[in-house]
């Protein structure tokens, strides 16, 4: 426990009470040119948002019935609904439309899915696809987040964690995708987020023991707490990795992820396959990966890639996602047509680092501790809904 000593040295950070937020975030599910099957397992109402002369007409299509299953789709623009159940055509709107159970607690389904909150539907202008929109409280949106982002069985310390990092993530990044109509995505472009049947007792205790607790950044906002799997021995800061403003609270830390699967990793791959993998750079046949600079955490930040057409130079982070490595912090050879890359860590290292949260709490530090080390100089605070 020795490497664990400095902690001793940490500040607890304090509580105190924010200004009101909104709780209702908006989160896209599915954006499609087909058919899509909608409904709730309560009665709920159909209502018409479209507006005249800059008001929302508010009028209800439809009652629709428990379980009744709606068929939803573009139609040159347009919002055409059928109720399958009932073998009855409801129209064509303009919309956008909303599916808002009668019942607080009731659930409505998009495709297989089944989600808390009320559903969003709208064309977006967009004369060939319909997205659909689900409109959720803030912190049942989280009880699903949080067991799709992180073990449940995990020590209920990193959970809470966890739990808080998410929160904060997403107040810091609302209207991140308000060029779509919503403000997330519900996959891992922003944060896994699957529905009620994701959810699990252990990841609820521990939404619910830290509700409205948030981290803000030197602005006195909430931080984009961004967070991955397992830092390789240590994290990262935001400048190295990404074209992103340096920020105060997300730099290089310790970390103690040497228990995760993705500690070391090996990836190999041949030349054409690299080559294809590569294709977009148009530099023809792969001849050689030069590594020109690597952060603190040695991550490769730039490198050069040269091929038989050209040469060119990208960020380590662009190569990692172009051939899904584990990460960019790795060593490369070339030799007699294959290409081996060993590296340690898993996702790009800023941030909690979720292996190394766990060693932590299995190590007798709480949620508040962990934190402290991961966000360098963060506040943590309690909001009021």
């Amino acid at each position: 426990m020795n490497k664990f000593i400095y902690f001793l040295a940490l500040i607890f950070i304090s509580f105190f009470p924010l200004i009101a937020y909104a709780s209702d975030i908006k989160i896209g599910l599915v954006t499609s040119n087909k058919q899509i099957r909608v409904g709730s397992d309560v009665k709920a109402d159909l209502i018409d948002l479209s507006k005249k002369n800059n008001q929302a007409t508010q009028k209800t299509i439809s009652i629709v019935n428990k379980r009744e299953t709606l068929y939803v789709v573009n139609k040159n623009g347009r919002i055409s609904v059928f109720n399958k159940t009932k073998n009855l055509n409801l129209g064509i709107f303009t919309g956008p439309i909303l599916l808002k159970p009668n019942i607080k607690n009731g659930l409505v389904f998009c495709q297989d899915r089944w989600y808390r909150g009320d559903l969003l539907i709208f064309t977006n202008a967009d004369v060939n696809n319909l997205t659909i929109v689900n409109v959720v409280d803030l912190e049942n949106y989280l009880l699903s987040v949080l067991p799709s982002e992180m073990p449940y069985k995990w020590n209920h310390e990193s959970l809470k964690a966890q739990a808080v990092a998410a929160r904060s993530y997403t107040l810091g990044y609302l209207g991140r995708r308000k060029e779509k109509g919503y403000d997330l995505e519900s996959t891992v472009e922003d944060q896994v987020y699957t529905g009620v049947l994701a959810e699990k007792w252990s990841t609820t205790r521990a939404v619910k023991d830290t509700k409205g607790v948030i981290l803000l950044n030197s602005e006195d906002t909430p931080l984009i707490a961004l967070y991955h799997s397992s830092g390789g021995g240590y994290t990262d800061s935001i400048e190295n990795l990404w074209d992103e403003t340096p920020s105060p609270h997300i730099q290089p830390r310790p970390d103690y992820d040497d228990k995760s699967p993705h500690f070391k990793w090996t990836r190999t791959f041949k030349i054409s396959d690299l080559s294809n993998a590569l294709s977009s750079l148009n530099l023809g046949e792969i001849k050689n990966i030069i590594p020109l600079s690597v952060s603190v955490s040695r991550r490769v930040t730039m490198l050069e890639i040269v091929g038989s057409k050209g040469k060119t130079q990208i960020r380590g982070e662009q190569l990692r996602r172009i051939l899904k490595l584990p990460s960019s912090k790795f060593n490369l050879e070339i030799s007699k047509g294959i290409v081996n890359f060993a590296g340690r860590g898993y996702g790009h290292g800023l941030g909690l680092s979720q292996w190394g949260s766990k060693s932590l709490a299995d190590n007798g530090f709480n949620f508040r501790q962990i934190l402290a080390h991961y966000y360098t100089g963060a506040k943590l605070v309690k909001v009021e809904d």
